[in-house]
C-alpha cells in the first residue's frame, strides 16, 4: 500500500470550509506558511503539504513524489479545494494536478503559484547540484533572496541542506511531458524584484490551461510569502480589485475566434462603429471589429470609464476620455486582441509570428542602420522573432506617446536591449541632428515585452518601472447582463 503523504492544518475554519492545499518552495517547509495562519482563518482550511527530509519526516528516506501527493490529495476532494505552490511548489502543484486529472477525481477550484518557472523551463535549482553547501548558500542568498543568517546558522543549514538537495534531486530529473491543458484556472503571483523568475516570463503559464489565466505582480522579491502574505491572500480570498493603481498595467488578452458571443453582440456598437462595420466585405474581419469594439467597451465599464457616443474615446497619449483620468491602448493582430490600460499614458503592440511575404522588406523599414547590422549577425530562424520584439517596442512607444504629434518610429530604436530585460529607446544615430530634446523624452518611457507564445507584445509606460497584472478573456468572461456565462 503506498504511504499517504501528512499535512500541516494551519487555520481555524469552521465546518465544511474548502481546502487550501500548500506545497512550499525548495527546502522548505511549514513555516514557509506561517503567515498565513491567520490570514484565511474563517475562510480556507489551509493544509501544508509535508514534504520527505523535513519537520517530522526527517527521517524518512525517499524522494519527492507527486504521484503520491496527489493520491492523499484525492481522499479529501468532497470538499471543494485549491492548492498553491510556491517556487519549486509551483511545478510539483502542477503535476500533483495533472495526476489528480489522471485518476479522475474532482479537480480543484484553481491552481495558484508564486515565483514559479513554467514547468517547460529548466529550473535553476537543478543546475545547481553539483555545488559545495557554502556555495549553494551563497546562491540561494544571491539569486533567491534567501536571509543572509543562513551564512552564520550552522543548525539552521543543517536542517536546510538535505531537505534542499532533495529537492534539487527531483527538479534535476524533471522532464515536462506534453499533455492536453489543465481544465482548471491558473492564477500567478510574481515579484517584480525577482532576480530568478522575471514576472513576463511567468505568462507562459497560461498555455496550460484552457480555462482563465491572470498573473499579479508584486513590487517584491522571490520569497514574497514572507514579505507580502497578506496580500496574496487578500487576492486568493477576495479575487482581483478593479481599480488602476498608479502604478499598475492592467493587460487583457482575447482570442476573438474563440469569443462568438462578443463578435456577434452588434446591438453594443454605437451608431458610427455599425457603420464602419457594415463596411467590412469580409465575414471574419466583420465578427472581429465587432469583437474588438464590444470587448473594449465593457473593459472599460469594469474600470468606470464611460464611452462616448462614437464609441471609446481616447485622447492624445493613449488616455482615455472620462473623469476617470484612465489610459488605455488597445492593439490586435488577427484575431488576438491585447488591451492595455492604466492611470496615465500607456502604450501597447501585438504582433502574432507568422511567415512574411517579403522580410527583408520588413527589416528595412522597421529597423535602423544599428539594429540592422546587430540583426545581420543573428541565425537566420531568430531574425523575425527578434525583428518582431524590436518592431513591437518602437510600436507601443509612439502609441503611448502624446506630447505633440505621433513619434515617427524611425527616430528611435533599441539596438543593444537583450531579450527579457526592460527597454528603454534611444534616438537613432541618423535622426541625432533632428531630434532635438526627443532623446531625452524618449528616455523617460519603459518597454516590458510579454512572451504569448504564439505572439508577442509590448507595453510601453512612463514610470522607471510597473506592475503588471495580466488576464485572458474567456467565453462567459466580461458577458453582458442577462447573459448566461458559458464557461
Amino acid at each position: 500500500m503506498l504511504p499517504e503523504t501528512p499535512f500541516a492544518s494551519l487555520t481555524r475554519y469552521p465546518p465544511g470550509a474548502p481546502l487550501l492545499f500548500c506545497l512550499p518552495y525548495a527546502g522548505g517547509d511549514v513555516s514557509a506558511f506561517w503567515a498565513w495562519k491567520q490570514a484565511f482563518d474563517g475562510v480556507f482550511d489551509v493544509r501544508v503539504v509535508m514534504l520527505p527530509g523535513r519537520e517530522g519526516r526527517v527521517a524518512e528516506p525517499g524522494a519527492l513524489s507527486p504521484e503520491l501527493i496527489a493520491r492523499s490529495i484525492a481522499a479529501h476532494t468532497g470538499t471543494p479545494y485549491s492548492i498553491y505552490g510556491h517556487s519549486m511548489g509551483g511545478r510539483v502543484a502542477f503535476e500533483v494536478v495533472r495526476e489528480l486529472r489522471r485518476l479522475g477525481v474532482r479537480a480543484p477550484e484553481c491552481l495558484y503559484v508564486g515565483a514559479a518557472h513554467p514547468p517547460e523551463r529548466q529550473e535553476t535549482l537543478g543546475r545547481w547540484t553539483g555545488l559545495g553547501d557554502d556555495d549553494l548558500i551563497e546562491e540561494l542568498i544571491h539569486r533567491l533572496d534567501a536571509p543572509a543568517d543562513l551564512r552564520t546558522q550552522p543548525e539552521l543549514k543543517a536542517l536546510l541542506i538535505p531537505a534542499l538537495r532533495t529537492d534539487m534531486e527531483w527538479l534535476r530529473h524533471y522532464r515536462f511531458a506534453r499533455q492536453e491543458p489543465l481544465d482548471v484556472p491558473i492564477i500567478a503571483f510574481a515579484g517584480a524584484h525577482d532576480r530568478e523568475v522575471a514576472h513576463p516570463g511567468m505568462l507562459a503559464w497560461a498555455r496550460h490551461t484552457s480555462s482563465t489565466f491572470r498573473l499579479h505582480t508584486l513590487d517584491a522579491a522571490h520569497l514574497f510569502l514572507t514579505t507580502h502574505a497578506d496580500q496574496v491572500a487578500r487576492t486568493i480570498a477576495d479575487g482581483p480589485h478593479r481599480g488602476l493603481a498608479a502604478d499598475e498595467v492592467h493587460v487583457w488578452l482575447a482570442d476573438l475566434d474563440e469569443l462568438p458571443e462578443l463578435c456577434a453582440a452588434v446591438e453594443e456598437l454605437s451608431p458610427k462603429e455599425a457603420a464602419r462595420a457594415a463596411r467590412f466585405r469580409q465575414e471574419d474581419q466583420r465578427r472581429r471589429f465587432v469583437g474588438r469594439s464590444v470587448l473594449l467597451r465593457r473593459l472599460l465599464g469594469e474600470y468606470g470609464i464611460e464611452p462616448g457616443a462614437g464609441g471609446p474615446r481616447t485622447l492624445p497619449g493613449g488616455e482615455a476620455g472620462g473623469e476617470s483620468g484612465a489610459g488605455h491602448s488597445l492593439s490586435h493582430s488577427g484575431g488576438l486582441v491585447l488591451v492595455a490600460l492604466a492611470a496615465g499614458r500607456v502604450g501597447a503592440a501585438l504582433e502574432r509570428f507568422r511567415p512574411l511575404a517579403d522580410e527583408q522588406s520588413f527589416f528595412d523599414g522597421v529597423l535602423d542602420e544599428r539594429e540592422r547590422d546587430e540583426y545581420a549577425g543573428l541565425p537566420e530562424e531568430l531574425r523575425l522573432p527578434s525583428a518582431l520584439r524590436t518592431w513591437t517596442a518602437k510600436e507601443a512607444v509612439s502609441r503611448a506617446t502624446g506630447d505633440g504629434p505621433r513619434v515617427d518610429p524611425a527616430l528611435f530604436g533599441f539596438a543593444g536591449q537583450r531579450p527579457g530585460a526592460t527597454w528603454v529607446p534611444e534616438v537613432a544615430p541618423e535622426a541625432a541632428q533632428q531630434a532635438g530634446q526627443l532623446a531625452e523624452w524618449l528616455a523617460e518611457w519603459r518597454v516590458t515585452h510579454l512572451p504569448l507564445g504564439r505572439a508577442t507584445a509590448a507595453i510601453a509606460a512612463r514610470p522607471p518601472r510597473f506592475l503588471l497584472r495580466f488576464e485572458t478573456v474567456r467565453q462567459g468572461r466580461l458577458v453582458r447582463p442577462g447573459v448566461e456565462a458559458a464557461g
